[in-house]
């Protein structure tokens, strides 16, 4: 069986909140001081904002799971895919394309158009977006960090 053979993607549950905002504050502290600088990073972290949004937007979020062990998350809301996150070690292993595959399935619908936004800088993230199709629509500053995105 190969890996993506072995993947599951499930709704999350309120049990879940824990785990997804471990699964992120990994994620972010390792990846995104250099996108969008060790400060606003750990100012977010230390906010509560992860395990605030994980408990309001519980939800709208599919977990990914390899073996019983949470891999990845993504979270949708009206017609946009609102967050997706792989853990480090699981980039590059097609783990992305399989949630991103999945909320837009689930987004399709009740959609005709959907969005998504991205952290201008993070490279990674937006060639990774443009090799499933999507293409930049316009570049703004998200309003509560002023942090540089692109809505594609």
């Amino acid at each position: 069986m190969t890996l993506l053979e072995s993947l599951m993607i499930r709704w999350a549950t309120p049990e879940d909140v824990t785990l997804l905002t471990d699964l992120s504050h990994m994620t972010v502290l390792e990846k995104y001081p250099d996108i969008i600088g060790a400060d606003k990073v750990e100012s977010y972290v230390a906010s509560g904002a992860v395990r605030k949004y994980y408990t309001e937007r519980n939800e709208f979020c599919r977990v990914a799971e390899l073996d019983g062990e949470a891999v990845g998350v993504s979270a949708t809301k009206h017609n946009t895919i609102d967050l997706m996150m792989v853990t480090l070690a699981r980039h590059r292993s097609g783990i992305g394309s399989a949630l991103l595959a999945d909320a837009e399935a689930l987004l399709f619908t009740d959609n005709e158009k959907l969005q998504l936004d991205s952290f201008r800088d993070n490279a990674q993230a937006n060639t990774f977006y443009a090799k499933h199709g999507w293409n930049l629509d316009h570049y703004f500053d998200d309003a509560d960090f002023g942090i540089p995105m692109v809505r594609i």
